[in-house]
């Protein structure tokens, strides 16, 4: 059976950039890297006139790990995100391909899918993943980054939004529009972004003073019309209420507006709400939301550096990059 030229950079330990320079006989390779590459290209049977075909091609793979799809289905953030990524792609010559990883099914038969995969490195959107979920994407031996979630335990380099920076900012924004009570619509779904926004909002709290100890904080499902459904719920007990809040996405902080308005709220005169993400809807709802924006298309092409610093140096030291957010100014924060 034959190998293929990324298969062989695998076994080297080497980048398939380097391979492909070797099998294409192109300068810049020292005379030892090139006889241990055609060495091992006999070894393996590697039929060298693949080279000729197609020299150039290199092959990123989208891998989408759905755990249960209430975070990935609902919003638009991800197409943006992905935009960003085949962008990338395309300036520096990968051919991107996109796969599902699904919790539900057999993981060792997807596994096995992602081995048999002739690319030279995987995006895997963890958005959705628990730390523990991770750990059997390192029997992989092709280089992979993580994008949208980071876990200190994981061996992953990873592409992250600034989650806590965000939080704060966006807190921070209402606290010095003169707020003193300013609750958290929290998701009821929980991943580790949205931990680290709670951590952001908290933190601004203590900066400014204000009591973290308090009744504010509302937790719904960041479904849109399940997130209105259980605001109604949470507004018909007769809660005492902040005078603004800060949501943990954009999703949660419409669904919130929106009930509060048929109970007869005022945004922003009553209620102030700030939440997270630019999310295209935000500035055409009534009153505009005010957010936190998140550069999606440059989240996509970081991804794409990122992985590709990893295809050309798989021993380098791991890196996490994360991306800031700025506030967006609408009607809704007052």
């Amino acid at each position: 059976m034959s190998i293929s030229a990324k298969e062989l950079a695998r076994k080297l330990n080497i980048s398939a950039a380097t391979v492909s320079m070797v099998l294409n006989h192109k300068p810049g390779i020292s005379e030892a890297t090139r006889q241990m590459v055609l060495n091992a290209a006999k070894e393996y049977g590697y039929q060298f006139k693949k080279a000729l075909e197609d020299p150039d091609t290199r092959t990123i793979q989208i891998v989408i790990y759905h755990k249960n799809g209430l975070i990935l289905s609902d919003t638009p953030f991800f197409n943006h995100v992905i935009e960003g990524i085949s962008y990338r792609c395309q300036s520096l010559g990968f051919t991107l391909h996109m796969s599902y990883f699904y919790e539900r099914d057999s993981m060792e038969e997807q596994l096995e899918h992602l081995r048999e995969l002739d690319v030279d490195g995987i995006l895997l959107l963890g958005t959705e993943m628990a730390e523990e979920d991770f750990a059997p994407f390192t029997t992989l031996s092709m280089p992979l980054v993580v994008l949208d979630s980071y876990y200190e335990g994981i061996p992953f380099d990873s592409v992250v939004i600034n989650n806590v920076q965000g939080a704060f900012a966006g807190t921070c924004h209402l606290a010095k529009l003169g707020h003193k009570k300013i609750g958290y619509l929290r998701s009821s779904f929980s991943i580790h972004n949205f931990e680290e926004r709670a951590e952001g909002y908290f933190k601004a709290l203590r900066v400014f003073g204000l009591d973290t100890f308090h009744p504010y904080v509302c937790r719904i499902c960041p479904v849109p019309d399940k997130g209105y459904e259980d605001m109604l719920r949470y507004l018909e007990e007769d809660p005492l209420l902040p005078t603004a809040y800060f949501a943990d996405n954009d999703i949660v902080a419409g669904a919130a507006i929106r009930a509060l308005k048929v109970k007869g709220f005022r945004i922003p005169e009553d209620v102030a709400v700030i939440g997270f993400d630019n999310i295209p809807f935000g500035s055409l709802m009534e009153p505009p939301l005010a957010t936190m924006e998140v550069e999606k298309q440059q989240l996509g092409i970081l991804a794409v550096d990122t992985l590709n610093r990893r295809i050309q140096n798989p021993n380098g030291e791991l890196v996490k990059v994360a991306l800031g957010t700025k506030v967006i100014h609408r009607t809704s924060a007052g």
